[in-house]
């Protein structure tokens, strides 16, 4: 029975410590960000995966048409950094192109969200 005792508690510790699991390995940057000469920002890295983006509740907007402009998924220092969204006024004429990752080879680049020209909307004359 005494050696049943000492055993149990040895045994025990032997299978949890098997369990253990290593963290993460670090993400490092490979590249600075990409600048490109007009359009949106884009940052190029070698890093993980970008997660899912988030669920967010927005809520009513301050004042109407006021548009939702989803967070995202920012890479700051090696590592995801949710940046939450937020209302913005509109913008007659144009609508809102969220950010995106795309994969390209081993890397992602994150195309910055941006204000565009609405195609379904009357076109409006100049004035003079």
């Amino acid at each position: 029975m005494q050696i049943l005792k000492r055993l149990i508690p040895a045994v025990l510790l032997a299978v949890l410590s098997a369990c253990a699991v290593p963290p993460p390995a670090p993400v490092t940057a490979a590249a600075p960000p990409v600048q490109p000469d007009a359009g949106p920002v884009s940052l190029v890295r070698e890093q993980a995966d970008p997660p899912p983006p988030l669920l967010e509740h927005p809520g009513k907007p301050p004042a109407n048409a006021y548009v939702w402009i989803p967070g995202r998924w920012d890479l700051v220092d090696g590592r995801y950094r949710w940046q939450a969204g937020n209302w913005a006024p509109p913008r007659p004429g144009q609508v809102w192109q969220p950010h995106v990752w795309r994969r390209v080879g081993d890397r992602w680049l994150q195309e910055g969200g941006r204000w565009e020209a609405d195609r379904n909307s009357p076109a409006r004359p100049r004035r003079r």
